[in-house]
């Protein structure tokens, strides 16, 4: 508004000097006063023009400003409305989505935490742009509302465009000063001299006055530049005006010295000469030219022509390159025309036209039930199965592998070898007729042949239980078993006597056909008590009989034993393992009450469950044994499932051949064993043997081996005497002496030494043997 105020006034006032100049100016008659006033309404009058223009420029300006800033204004009003449009849409939506999963029953949690933490952003978002929306505007309308600088910042380049002006002229003088020092010798120049000094003195105390002065107005600039032009433009006329003189005199003077030396028409005849002599010059250039251009051009056609060939063949090579660069960017495909090879090649193609991934085939597979692709992804880093299977692609793999109704394929990645492997269904699996092996191998059954092996590790080994309790219903097969254990034994044991007490012996259910200790139960009490003696004494070290490894097996022992014998089996059934002694109590599950025992006792040996007992020891396993209930369950499945099937299989085979099972627990770990059919035969010793009485064979064992190690050493002796006899004497040929020993051999020839003088010579032993 000031600015506006203070250009009204002075477009007014200058207005009126200009009128008040004119008029007077009119009115006066001729004089310094006429001249005076008419300066006076002129410069008035151009003050008023001058602010008419400023006017209209800075009302145009003003108005351009106003009409782009209120564009502005709108525009970001726009901009930023739709933005908040779009966010409260999108914030309805959010909301809108949010009550229908709440709405729900709870299933749907997570997404709904997703939403509200989306809705929570977009509202942040929605602020922050009406934030940034008033804080523009409020920035541009400060910008409009601050003071109107551009008449002052006009005042101010005028001021600078003044001393440009005046610069410019100040430099043209020099360059003119220095012209006209080289006509000083001119009378006429030397005034022109003086006036330029002049000049020159003027402007340089218009400059320090133009520095010293304070410009308010265009008046004051306009005041400036037309005195001071109108003195310098009077200096440049005077200055044309003597150049002109002095070049027109000089041209008189040329003139008139030309037509003293040389007629006219002799001069231009030899101006003629000389133009024809350089016309003709010219032409022979042109010709050489032209012949010079010509074979320049017909060079220049060969290399354009051989550059048109270069150009093609680097351009049919670049073209080669691209397409094998295009060929190389695409998957590795299979070759043939099989089903697999073509699946394989689609779906490669697939992934590569519509994501991008270069699955390179390396081979397919045939399996039992379809086909798997071998697909390798090296040129597809971090590339994982989410990437491979987005949308409804699982569908259309489906389609490219003809696969079974009701499956789908499927990708194993192996990101060690960057592989990825499809394994397409075509069909179902053939069913194959379960064998032995098969249910034995599923189920985790030691097969037969390891039965003794097995037993003997957790039975006779330090790792074990010296004691094992066997275990069966009547009828269950206690008797093969041990059997089949006692005869692995026999022949795997080194050095133990096995005192074997049958107190049913002769029953018709007497199958052991072996030695026994013991055939009452009056005898099997005795032996038993026997047993424990034996370990008493060894235990106080005061045994006499030999520090031979016992095992001693008690069949019927819950039957045909007393409760005492029960009780010193409790007693010494761990106790016996510092002595090399062992123990096998043959009985019943059922039994382990009845005979005062505990099953917790149970643990102190290694226990065989045969056939039905088993179902008795999954019944205690893991409350009175403490077995790991996980393990139970693992072991009841597979013992269920292979007892169905021997069940099954079991009808068409004699009861001696029968399929059976035992469970052999020790240490809180069960296994399931196979049996071995019924041994058939009698029983024989072996590395071990069997005794009808105690160290009764120990002792002739004993006597015979003696017997033996002193027929033997005879036999040597006796064969150490005939040697001798056999040996000839050999003759020391220095001294006579027969006291020679043997030293070797060289070249077929015997060394000897005698030991009287200790002359060395060699014999032929074989002409000595002769003789």
């Amino acid at each position: 508004m000031i600015a506006n105020h203070i250009y009204y006034g002075v477009f007014v006032g200058s207005s009126l000097l200009g009128i008040v100049g004119s008029i007077q100016a009119w009115n006066l008659p001729q004089g310094w006063q006429k001249s005076l006033a008419l300066t006076i309404g002129v410069a008035g009058t151009t003050s008023a023009l001058v602010c008419v223009g400023l006017g209209i420029a800075y009302g145009e300006k003003h108005r351009s400003l106003e009409k782009e800033t209120t564009e502005r204004i709108h525009q970001i009003e726009q901009t930023k409305n739709r933005e908040l449009t779009d966010l409260k849409v999108t914030i309805d939506n959010l909301k809108s989505s949010i009550k229908v999963l709440e709405s729900q029953e709870g299933r749907y949690t997570e997404q709904i935490n997703n939403l509200k933490s989306q809705l929570n952003e977009k509202s942040e978002h929605f602020l922050r742009i009406v934030a940034e929306k008033d804080l523009k505007i409020s920035e541009l309308q400060g910008i409009v509302s601050e003071r109107d600088k551009r008449v002052e910042e006009f005042l101010e380049d005028s001021r600078k465009y003044t001393r440009n002006f005046f610069s410019l002229r100040y430099a043209q003088l020099a360059s003119i000063e220095k012209d006209l020092k080289k006509l000083e010798d001119s009378p006429a120049i030397q005034q022109r001299l003086k006036d330029v000094r002049e000049l020159k003195d003027e402007m340089n105390e218009a400059l320090s006055e133009l520095k010293n002065l304070n410009i308010k107005d265009f008046k004051t600039v306009l005041d400036f530049i037309y005195e001071f032009d109108n003195n310098f433009l009077g200096m440049k006329v005077k200055w044309r005006n003597s150049l002109l003189k002095s070049s027109q005199l000089e041209n008189k003077e040329l003139k008139e010295s030309l037509k003293n030396s040389m007629p006219l028409d002799i001069a231009i005849d030899r101006h003629k000469q000389g133009l024809d002599e350089v016309d003709e010059r010219i032409t022979e250039k042109y010709e050489n030219l032209l012949l010079n251009n010509n074979s320049i051009h017909a060079q220049l056609l060969d290399l354009l022509e051989q550059r048109n060939l270069v150009i093609n063949d680097l351009t049919n090579e670049i073209e080669n390159l691209q397409n094998e660069n295009k060929e190389l960017q695409k998957p590795l495909l299979a070759i043939g025309t099989s089903d697999y090879a073509l699946a394989a090649n689609r779906i490669a193609n697939y992934y590569h036209e519509n994501y991008g991934y270069k699955l390179d085939v390396i081979n397919w597979t045939e399996t039992e039930t379809g086909y798997s692709i071998l697909f390798a992804t090296r040129r597809n880093p971090g590339l994982t199965e989410d990437m491979l299977l987005p949308h409804n692609t699982l569908e259309q793999l489906a389609a490219f592998t003809n696969c079974l109704v009701g499956t789908l394929p499927k990708f194993t990645f192996n990101y060690q070898h960057s592989t990825v492997t499809l394994d397409v269904t075509l069909r179902k699996p053939v069913t194959k007729e379960i064998t032995v092996e098969d249910i034995f191998r599923e189920c985790g059954i030691i097969r037969a042949e390891l039965f003794g092996q097995t037993i003997r590790k957790y039975h006779i080994e330090k790792t074990g239980k010296p004691t094992l309790r066997v275990m069966s219903a009547t009828g269950g097969g206690k008797g093969i078993a041990v059997k089949n254990l006692l005869h692995y034994y026999l022949h795997n044991l080194d050095g133990y006597e096995i005192w074997l007490s049958d107190p049913q012996h002769g029953s018709e259910e007497d199958y052991w056909d072996c030695e026994k200790a013991a055939t009452n139960p009056d005898q099997a009490s005795n032996l038993f008590n026997k047993f424990a003696q034996l370990l008493r004494s060894r235990d106080a070290k005061t045994s006499t009989d030999p520090k031979t490894p016992v095992l001693a097996i008690f069949d019927e022992f819950d039957k045909k034993h007393d409760l005492d014998d029960k009780k010193t089996a409790s007693e010494i059934w761990t106790t016996i393992r510092h002595h090399s002694m062992r123990l096998v109590l043959i009985g019943q599950s059922g039994e382990v009450g009845k005979n005062r025992w505990t099953w917790d006792e149970m643990n102190n040996c290694c226990l065989l469950f045969i056939s039905n007992a088993i179902d008795t020891f999954i019944k205690h396993a893991d409350k009175d044994l403490g077995m790991n209930p996980e393990t139970l369950e693992k072991f009841s499945k597979n013992y269920n499932k292979a007892s169905k099937w021997i069940a099954k299989a079991n009808e068409d085979i004699s009861p001696e051949n029968q399929y059976r099972l035992a469970a052999l627990y020790c240490n809180g770990q069960a296994l399931l064993l196979e049996i071995p059919v019924a041994h058939k035969g009698m029983l024989n010793d072996g590395k071990s043997w069997l005794a009808s009485k105690p160290f009764e064979k120990v002792a002739e064992m004993s006597t015979n081996t003696q017997k033996t190690l002193i027929s033997n050493i005879l036999n040597e002796v006796e064969k150490e005497i005939e040697n001798e006899e056999l040996e000839p004497v050999v003759t020391c040929p220095e001294c006579g002496s027969t006291k020679t020993k043997k030293n070797g051999w060289y070249k077929g020839l015997r060394k000897m030494n005698c030991k009287d003088c200790g002359h060395h010579f060699k014999i032929d032993e074989s002409i000595t043997n002769s003789n």
